[in-house]
């Protein structure tokens, strides 16, 4: 399934830039000698995207790791993981230990999407779907929408229910949808409205001898 909206649509309604609060966690340490970093129930799998970033109170990165730099997670154990340069790569090879190291995972933009869409997917009558794009724009917006209340729930900055959303979202799609013609696959076969005989004709009154009234 594709997904009704885009990353950008999430912007655009409704989701003010730097809205969402993202923590870091800091990690107990980071080992030179291990090429890996202590942060107890990570939670990472592998080639789950990081950044770091040195705390603001006397932390110092691990060398050559650098702020901002996108890495790759390689998960050793619950309580450990090293990170790659790309997805699937090796171990970068730490020749410093860090300290006061905060580790930050980006928002889950994509798989907020999916879900919302997925959600109005199944919210929409049988007769329209699948959509194609261009998609309807109430379409987008209202997944862009359920999109931004799942992240903004996820990350604590909301106290509207996510089933508040999704009940205003359906009761929306409904009055939209009333009135949309069918098409595609769903479309009736036209019937056949043409009269045929299919027996001969019988005078069982006697009408002919009036003029065949």
């Amino acid at each position: 399934m594709s997904a009704y909206c885009t990353v950008q649509d999430l912007f655009s309604y409704g989701l003010p830039r730097g809205a969402l609060a993202n923590p870091a966690r800091l990690a107990a340490s980071v080992s030179a000698s291990a090429n890996a970093f202590s942060l107890d129930q990570h939670g990472f799998a592998l080639n789950d995207q990081i950044t770091v970033r040195a705390d603001s109170l006397g932390g110092a990165l691990p060398a050559p790791l650098v702020a901002g730099v996108t890495y790759y997670a390689i998960p050793l154990n619950a309580s450990a993981f090293s990170v790659a340069a790309t997805p699937g790569g090796a171990a970068i090879d730490l020749t410093t230990n860090g300290t006061r190291v905060l580790v930050t995972t980006p928002t889950p933009d994509a798989a907020a999407i999916a879900w919302a869409t997925a959600i109005v997917d199944d919210m929409l009558p049988a007769h329209i779907v699948p959509l194609v794009a261009p998609y309807p724009p109430i379409v987008t917006m209202t997944v862009a929408e359920l999109a931004v209340g799942k992240l903004v729930g996820i990350t604590g900055s909301s106290s509207k229910s996510i089933g508040e959303m999704v009940d205003a979202a359906r009761k929306r799609l409904e009055r939209w949808s009333n009135g949309i013609p069918l098409r595609g696959e769903n479309v009736p076969a036209h019937a056949n409205t043409a009269v045929s005989a299919t027996a001969p004709y019988r005078d069982c009154r006697g009408w002919s001898r009036w003029g065949g009234l």
